[in-house]
């Protein structure tokens, strides 16, 4: 993870003593276990006597003053100082911990500041001032002491390391499934696209197969038919009936389109729906069918026969259902017999490979067509956590929302805007791998949960996740 800052001075503006000079762009970042103190020391309007010095001098000074911590010290010269400190040696004060700089008078200068010192659990909270000694005389009575700021809290956010998942190459083999209810004349098999809702039926699936066999980039691999019959009729007869419809239908979509005679798979049919009949009495209640229990009971007799291939007696219950429950079988036979009689498509297709460039490319309008490891190399080419490779991030779990690799990153995204409850509800659903466990450890760190935090880390690292920086954070943090 780069370097982050996480404390920030509370005085941001310029600090100035007199019109001497200036300090500017103060802030204090986190490095292992280290506080970094930076500035801009700005000495444009600040004169050297050239036998004098001036010298400034960070102090951190702990919430209830019973501690301070002096940093290193900046020794502005003049001329003749310079050469005094090169013979004789620096102030007692400074020696040994100091940067010594010439002062230009009438000139702009600034010189950036930055010193390391190690990290005190009183820090948190502390006052940082400049001690600004402007006589030269190395007595810190009569030094000014400047506010800079106050350390900060670490903020979690910006010492965490999240670690997304690189998706591996797949095949984009899809597959599309729909039901269409092309009405038959009674006993006939011919299919009649001007008959009764056909047309608008058929364009279920001959829409679908338009779009398909247009697109330079959709191969259609299979297209396969199972068709159904509803139970009334002998079941011989309804078997003949639902195979010779399932052909026909095949046949007919076969015919419209210059597609290989292999693409389309051999028809198949139930020759009663029975498990369609039980579904739609099972959604009804007592008002409507009261002897619901009952029918229940009888169509599961029959699907329990049709499971050990005893068809011989599925026209037997059909008609005590019918010879039982006269009233009840007319409404079935009216409003539920003409949704079981339908024809089920399933179309089996893939998208084509893209080079990153086309990629980016098809991004832009058919998101859908890329693999999930296509979409992570477009968002590679995008600044990490930018609106644009958020929205990347977003879009595989739209395109692919089970896969858990498209969920860990985008819950990585989500913990980055400090939305930890989408990045949970996320990684429910995104498996066990490290980046996973990584991630559930950094919402624990968020939320002080350190034992749990730690306990998942673990996991992570045994699956080759590097958590070192995590770790790290969770001492800062303690």
């Amino acid at each position: 993870m780069k370097h982050r800052i996480y404390i920030i001075a509370a005085l941001l503006a310029v600090a100035t003593v007199g019109t001497a000079q200036s300090f500017r762009n103060f802030q204090v970042s986190a490095a292992a276990e280290k506080t970094v103190v930076s500035l801009d020391i700005v000495l444009d309007s600040l004169r050297v006597p050239s036998n004098r010095f001036r010298a400034f001098t960070p102090i951190i000074i702990s919430k209830d003053g019973t501690q301070q911590q002096r940093l290193k010290s900046l020794l502005v010269t003049g001329r003749t100082q310079e050469i005094v400190f090169e013979r004789e040696g620096i102030d007692p004060l400074y020696a040994g911990n100091c940067d010594k700089v010439r002062r230009y008078n009438d000139t702009p200068q600034t010189y950036n500041y930055t010193d390391i010192a190690e990290r005190q659990p009183w820090h948190n909270g502390a006052e940082v001032v400049m001690e600004c000694d402007l006589c030269g005389c190395g007595d810190v009575d009569k030094s000014e002491q400047i506010p800079l700021g106050r350390l900060l809290p670490p903020d979690p956010y910006d010492l965490v390391n999240l670690v997304d998942v690189v998706p591996a190459p797949s095949k984009k083999d899809r597959n599309l499934h729909g039901s269409a209810y092309i009405t038959f004349v009674v006993d006939k098999w011919e299919v009649k696209p001007d008959y009764m809702n056909n047309r608008r039926e058929l364009r279920k699936i001959t829409d679908t197969l338009d779009v398909m066999v247009a697109d330079p980039n959709v191969s259609v691999r299979q297209v396969k038919i199972h068709g159904f019959a509803s139970p009334e009729s002998p079941y011989e007869h309804n078997r003949m009936l639902a195979n010779n419809r399932a052909k026909s239908l095949t046949t007919y979509v076969s015919k419209l389109y210059n597609l290989p005679a292999s693409v389309f798979a051999p028809a198949e049919a139930t020759p009663e729906n029975w498990i369609g009949l039980r579904a739609a009495v099972a959604d009804m209640d007592e008002q409507t069918l009261p002897h619901r229990q009952q029918i229940l009971a009888t169509i599961d007799k029959v699907l329990a026969d049709l499971d050990n291939n005893v068809t011989t007696k599925a026209d037997r219950d059909e008609h005590a259902i019918r010879a039982n429950y006269p009233d009840e079988y007319r409404y079935l036979l009216k409003e539920v017999y003409p949704g079981l009689r339908r024809s089920d498509y399933d179309i089996s297709f893939n998208f084509s490979d893209f080079t990153l460039e086309q990629a980016k490319e098809i991004y832009k309008t058919k998101p859908y067509q890329l693999s999930l490891r296509e979409l992570w190399d477009v968002a590679q080419t995008m600044e990490p956590y930018s609106n644009e490779y958020n929205k990347v991030m977003q879009t595989a779990v739209n395109v692919y929302p089970d896969a858990p690799e498209a969920l860990v990153n985008l819950a990585n995204v989500a913990i980055r805007q400090k939305d930890v409850m989408k990045a949970e509800t996320l990684l429910e659903r995104a498996g066990d791998s490290g980046e996973a466990q990584n991630a559930r450890a950094v919402i624990a760190i968020i939320q002080k949960r350190y034992a749990d935090a730690e306990a998942l880390l673990q996991k992570a690292a045994q699956k080759g996740v590097n958590v070192s920086k995590n770790l790290e954070a969770i001492k800062l943090l303690k």
